[in-house]
This record gives C-alpha cells, structure tokens and sequence, in this order.
C-alpha cells in the first residue's frame, strides 16, 4: 500500500461523508419546512410536526423517530433563530364526546 493510495481513500472517504453530510442537512430542511406548512393549516402556533398528525403508532414512529434522527438540527436551527421547537402529541381523546380533530385517515363520527 502506497501513500497515494491512502490519500485517495481519504478523499474519497471524505467526498462520500460530505455527500451523506448535504442529505442529512437538506432532508431536515424539506421536512422541517414541510412540517411548519403542516403545522400552521392545522392552526398550531409555536410548534411543530415532521407530518400531518393522526391517532397512530405509525405516526408516532414517524414523527418522533424523525426529532431524534434530526435533534441536532433542531437545537441549530432554533438557535440561529430560523426553527420552530417540536409540538408535543395532540390530545386526542380528552372525553368521549370529544373528536378527534388532526385524524385525517378516519371520518369523524
């Protein structure tokens, strides 16, 4: 193994992290700007969610694996003033009289 071999698989390594680094950057941004649109139909002020909320472990999974995965993200992005912080979980079923106003997949009762 020769140094110039070494040096390419630097650079090469370094290429493929940069390339993984502008994804991971870029999804956050087309996901978080997403969410604000979402958030914001929805009427929810100071928040916000990765997808348009429904009564779901699917969501759940979704939504929160997302705020985990792009945390770091969010701590920047709401730092330098540009973010909104994540929205807690709707209440979904305060009483039985109560709708479930974000499900989107049902139809109201």
């Amino acid at each position: 193994m020769t140094k110039h071999s070494g040096r390419q698989r630097l650079k090469i390594l370094t290429i493929i992290l940069l390339c993984l680094f502008v994804a991971y950057v870029a999804s956050y941004v087309a996901l978080s700007r997403h969410g604000f649109a979402v958030s914001k139909a929805f009427g929810i002020e100071g928040g916000f969610y990765f997808f348009a909320p429904e009564d779901t472990d699917a969501w759940r999974r979704m939504n929160y694996g997302c705020v985990y995965f792009y945390y770091p993200l969010i701590v920047i992005d709401n730092w330098i003033g540009t973010g909104k912080p994540i929205a807690c979980e709707p209440m979904w079923r305060l009483s039985a009289y109560s709708l479930p106003l974000f499900n989107l997949a049902e139809p109201n009762p």
